[in-house]
């Protein structure tokens, strides 16, 4: 899979976008973005310091297909 990393304000991430955190790829979905009274936005009940720290969002570029015979067994 080819992506490149970009620095995203905690507001611009929308369900179906691609994050790093903790190292690892994510998939945002609907349940994963709230809104807190205290915090403002949260991502994964990370608030990203209240928005003062940016989102790594991964821009995909090409992911390969599921090989489906790997899937089998």
């Amino acid at each position: 899979m080819k992506y490149e990393i970009i620095k995203a304000h905690i507001s611009q991430i929308r369900p179906g976008d691609t994050v790093l955190q903790n190292e690892e790829l994510k998939t945002v979905g609907k349940k994963d973005i709230k809104k807190d009274s205290l915090l403002g936005v949260t991502l994964f009940g990370d608030s990203y310091h209240a928005g003062h720290k940016p989102v790594l969002k991964a821009e995909i570029f090409h992911a390969r297909p599921i090989d489906k015979k790997s899937m089998v067994g």
